[in-house]
């Protein structure tokens, strides 16, 4: 969100400082075209008063002499029409005109983020302690997680992971447009997205959403959405550092952005949740590995 109200401000910026130069553009061709008018103006007044003097000659020279100055005439205004609109000048507001309409759709752009944005709250995610594998150590505050060293000895309740490294958060979605951010870093590997509540807790589970689980991963230097029957490579051009959750509970919609770029990383579409409730989820691996919630 930062880095694009950064962006918005170097485009306003940018923009302002361009209608300036426009600005300066009109008033120059507008004093120039002033004394042009005052030149053809005093040419034109020139051409009258010659007519009036050659009124007096014979038909036959007057005919001869009004053909000549009409000629002039004609010459006088197209150099004018040259001078008024020279090629370079044409090319430069062609080039003008292509660069505003460019910064239109940029500008549109951003305006509809900014509108997407405004029209989803921040949830407030916080880890749920009993969900999480005996291999993976949450912080106090329940914002953060990482993985031991060894397995912790903690109570085989219900609602805990047991094969694969994954916790859930506490909060329950059932309807509303949400979303929250996850901090991932450069290194390890993890999966981020959002599960059913009835997701099987004990020994392995498909990942894939009809395994009621929307999820975005990191595995080695790659990374996948889990949409089976093959899980869908991203060709990304940078790492994100801080990923973006976005759930559309009622559009049936999950997608995942760069939270600093704001680039659309992928979006599950067409999902149906059937009034279940979802939760958020987290998976790791590596030692490198530690994800924090924001």
């Amino acid at each position: 969100m930062q880095k694009a109200e950064e962006k918005f401000r170097e485009l306003h910026q940018f923009l302002l400082n361009q209608i300036k130069e426009v600005e300066k553009e009109i008033a120059g061709r507008r004093d120039e075209h002033r004394a042009r008018l005052s030149r053809k103006l005093s040419s034109l007044e020139r051409i009258i008063q010659e007519m009036e003097e050659k009124s007096q000659q014979p038909a036959s020279e007057l005919l001869q002499d009004v053909g000549s100055t009409l000629q002039r005439c004609e010459r006088t205004e197209r150099l004018e029409n040259q001078l008024a609109f020279p090629p370079e000048l044409k090319e430069e507001a062609s080039r003008f005109c292509d660069m505003n309409l460019r910064l239109e759709e940029v500008l549109k752009e951003f305006k509809d983020a900014m509108i997407f944005r405004q029209q989803f709250q921040k949830a407030n995610v916080t880890l749920d302690p009993d969900t999480a594998h005996s291999c993976l150590i949450l912080s106090k505050d329940g914002k953060s997680v990482r993985l031991a060293d060894r397995k912790r000895v903690v109570p085989n309740n219900p609602e805990r992971f047991n094969n694969w490294p994954s916790v859930l958060g506490r909060e329950e979605f059932t309807a509303d447009r949400l979303f929250w951010e996850v901090t991932v870093g450069s290194e390890g590997e993890w999966a981020v997205g959002v599960a059913r509540k009835s997701i099987g807790r004990k020994g392995r589970f498909p990942f894939s959403p009809e395994g009621g689980l929307w999820a975005l991963e990191k595995m080695g230097n790659g990374y996948w959405a889990w949409n089976p029957p093959y899980n869908t490579p991203l060709s990304l051009r940078e790492k994100p550092r801080r990923i973006r959750v976005t759930l559309d509970y009622e559009g049936g919609r999950v997608s995942f952005s760069d939270a600093d770029s704001g680039a659309e990383l992928y979006t599950f579409s067409g999902a149906s949740f059937s009034g279940e409730t979802l939760l958020p989820f987290f998976r790791l691996w590596g030692n490198e590995t530690h994800l924090r919630i924001s």
